[in-house]
């Protein structure tokens, strides 16, 4: 059986990647292990939050990152009520993909939970998918999590 002690939960403050947040959870009180409930931020802002607002790039920034700061403890703690697991917050910036499989190899992670949408053909080509660059690219297992019907 693996030892499974640091899991890693992307999330973008949806239903869909709350989901996989449960799931591990249970599997997290189960193991006893530590949630790293990560969230990616975007290197530079969206061009029209600088555009149609007179402040600076670094404002932005700097007002984008409190808020997902806030988004990240409100949500930790509104799970830590739920469950006995030890949930750890964590803001990265950069691209979603690449600092989820990074931080994983920092923190020599165990497990990464991950939800998809599970879209294929012209939509899956025109959006692209976290979830399958994580799975390319990281080196611990990645169990991924698709929507229930209702979910979706």
């Amino acid at each position: 059986m693996f030892d499974i002690k640091k899991i890693i939960v992307p999330t973008d403050f949806s239903k869909l990647s709350f989901s996989a947040l449960e799931y591990a959870l249970d599997l997290a009180e189960r193991m006893d292990a530590t949630i790293h409930l990560t969230y990616v931020l975007e290197k530079t802002p969206p061009f029209l939050a600088i555009r149609s607002i007179d402040v600076s790039e670094e404002d932005v920034m700097r007002h984008m990152e409190e808020e997902a700061h806030k988004q990240l403890f409100k949500t930790a703690s509104e799970f830590r009520m739920e469950s006995n697991a030890k949930i750890i917050e964590v803001l990265r910036k950069g691209n979603d993909y690449e600092e989820i499989v990074n931080y994983s190899k920092e923190i020599n992670c165990d497990l990464i939970v991950i939800a998809t949408h599970g879209r294929t053909g012209v939509l899956h080509t025109l959006l692209g998918s976290v979830a399958e660059k994580v799975i390319r690219y990281a080196k611990c297992p990645v169990l991924v999590i698709t929507p229930e019907e209702e979910e979706a």
